[in-house]
């Protein structure tokens, strides 16, 4: 396989230009479309590690410090503005697409193509409700793809010992700021790069590695110095306390062997192996019934036609309540898990076949290798996820990329060409659809379709902004009542900060979030002690049962998380009239994810009736 773009009949790329400016408009709307009730978490942590605050022990933070000290760093370069705070996801989006990019070059596709690959992979990584451009696991994407194009590049190169060197020290530094981003991402991604470049390189590969990781090591400590605590204190907070809320280390370690069997059980509903293969079925009745066509008209064709036509339609009409839901793409991507664990299992054993023993000169096509990047992505996702493939939409672009770049040859067939160009036609068309139906959707939050029920407003401290009427219906009574009855008073936003963000209120004690799964046990029994000795002077908590008995029910083995504990301390307050109710709203209360809003005044104050808006 050529591996040098130069090399390539066909050098035109006027497509993907287009795929290209598509990929950015479309994921600009995504962006500007996206602000709910639980926004503003990294901006919080940003503000106080300008004012000297540290990371860790100073801000309760478990997650990993990378899209902290990048959040610091653009805002000093462009203020708090609304406008001003989405850059950080501009240049992850632009990363993102140019990365793609990048890749294509290395397949030996058409132009066209190669332009709806682009475009198709792009929509399909996002497509999922939960995803967001301005959210580190997006970042993360950005290394992935860089990486991938790294180590084709020093495939590409391996015979420059200079040009190999240069590239694997940049593999490590993109390791070391994945780590840093997302430890359980990074871990993998620095697994599956370090066997690759050993299966890359023909000479010089033990120093190849110790170059690697030590640029891994010194990127991660470079980036621990900037947090201002210590290695120690790192670790101990991001690393270990992260693992127990996520159910502790045993358990993450068993959720990717659990992987394939949870995603087993989903194909049990005939449904949805049904939502499988209806993109495959559409492509086949276009190769063989509808695209002859085009070329000959003879009766024959124009009864195979309208069959086609028909199976189409009935085939449409029979699964019209699953063509834009989720649960096609969550079918889909059952695909990607058993792919990705056949190809990546079977490439590391070929790797150990061929590569370890010495005197061993067999020839195999290297290239698989690749797929142990984005395998890892997939185990990474399973320790965060309990085991389950839902939302494992990045992967599955990342398969749809790599697949002609490993394996040209097996799509020389002009049927199967066709064939897939409608798949990955009819993958592009979902997920743009769904995107624009739900733009963003995670537990109890869910943002209406683009630009419906949404307004200009200029916010007093971060101008001009599109926010949705019915959120800022929610929010401007709770700023009114903290904001000018205690002016500079005290607000703790449970479990995220958005009143904090729109009230320009800075969360009490530095508590920036209490989620479930984002936070440690040490940080909500500390937050109930202080409570309980001397609470701030407003607390607006967002009671949502559902979302806690889900993640008690997935990462804790049903036993109830401190999270419980807490919501018994604030009722039984509540109960007691220790703190008074003023406010109540059921924003975003829908069937499956219960939701009520308290706004409660601590300290003494006039005695007035609860506020429903």
């Amino acid at each position: 396989m050529p591996l040098n773009p130069a090399a390539r009949p066909d050098s035109s790329t006027r497509y993907q230009n287009w795929a290209f400016l598509f990929c950015i408009t479309f994921g600009l709307a995504v962006i500007a479309n996206v602000q709910l009730a639980n926004d503003s978490v990294w901006l919080w942590y940003a503000i106080f590690a300008r004012s000297g605050r540290h990371i860790y022990s100073d801000m309760h933070l478990v997650l990993q410090p990378l899209f902290v000290l990048e959040t610091e760093w653009l805002l000093a370069l462009f203020g708090r503005g609304w406008i001003a705070i989405k850059i950080p996801a501009i240049l992850h989006l632009v990363a993102y697409c140019f990365g793609l990019r990048l890749l294509l070059r290395y397949s030996t596709l058409p132009d066209r193509q190669k332009a709806l690959l682009m475009a198709s992979a792009f929509s399909v990584s996002i497509c999922t409700g939960l995803y967001r451009l301005d959210d580190y696991h997006f970042l993360n994407d950005c290394f992935t793809l860089a990486s991938l194009v790294g180590l084709l590049m020093l495939r590409q190169f391996a015979s420059n010992a200079r040009r190999s060197f240069g590239l694997v020290a940049a593999l490590g530094i993109l390791s070391g700021l994945s780590f840093t981003n997302r430890v359980n991402d990074g871990g993998a991604l620095f697994v599956g790069v370090a066997i690759s470049i050993f299966c890359f390189l023909p000479f010089r590969r033990l120093v190849s590695l110790l170059l690697f990781t030590c640029t891994t090591a010194i990127t991660i400590l470079g980036i621990v110095h900037l947090t201002g605590d210590t290695f120690r204190v790192y670790a101990t907070t991001s690393i270990f306390r992260a693992a127990g809320s996520k159910g502790g280390a045993g358990s993450i370690l068993t959720y990717p062997f659990l992987l394939p069997w949870n995603t087993r059980h989903w194909l049990s509903r005939p449904i949805n192996f049904e939502l499988i293969l209806y993109p495959f079925i559409i492509g086949a009745i276009w190769q063989f019934l509808l695209r002859p066509l085009g070329t000959r008209r003879q009766p024959v064709d124009l009864l195979k036609a309208a069959i086609g036509v028909a199976l189409i339609l009935g085939s449409a009409l029979y699964m019209r309540k699953y063509l834009l839901d989720d649960f096609f793409m969550i079918s889909f991507t059952t695909l990607t898990v058993f792919a990705l664990y056949f190809l990546g299992c079977q490439s590391f054993l070929r790797f150990l076949r061929w590569e370890i023993p010495p005197g061993h000169h067999h020839h195999w096509n290297r290239l698989e290798i690749l797929f142990l990047i984005p395998l890892g992505q997939l185990i990474s996702m399973a320790t965060s996820s309990g085991g389950f493939h839902y939302g494992n939409y990045s992967t599955t672009a990342t398969l749809m990329i790599l697949l002609p770049i490993v394996f040209p040859e097996k799509i020389r067939s002009n049927s199967i060409q066709t064939i897939l160009t409608v798949v990955v036609a009819y993958l592009l068309c979902f997920g743009v659809a769904y995107k624009v139906k739900i733009p963003y959707s995670w537990h109890s939050y869910r943002a209406a379709p683009m630009f419906v029920g949404r307004q200009w407003y200029r916010h007093p401290v971060y101008g001009p902004m599109i926010i949705e009427t019915k959120l800022l219906n929610f929010i401007e009574p709770i700023c009114k009542e903290t904001g000018t009855s205690t002016p500079g008073g005290e607000l703790l936003s449970m479990p995220n900060p958005y009143a904090n963000y729109f009230c320009d209120i800075p969360p009490w004690h530095e508590y920036v979030q209490t989620f479930f799964d984002t936070s440690s046990k040490e940080t909500i029994e500390t937050l109930m002690h202080e409570l309980q000795k001397a609470p701030p002077q407003w607390i607006l908590y967002e009671r949502q049962l559902d979302s806690l008995a889900v993640h008690e029910e997935i990462l804790n083995k049903g036993q109830p998380l401190p999270h419980r504990y807490l919501d018994q301390l604030i009722m039984q307050k509540i109960d007691s009239a220790d703190w008074q109710t003023v406010y109540t709203s059921s924003y975003g209360d829908r069937l499956g994810n219960s939701e009520t809003w308290y706004l409660l005044r601590t300290g003494p104050g006039p005695a007035t009736p609860p506020l429903k808006p």
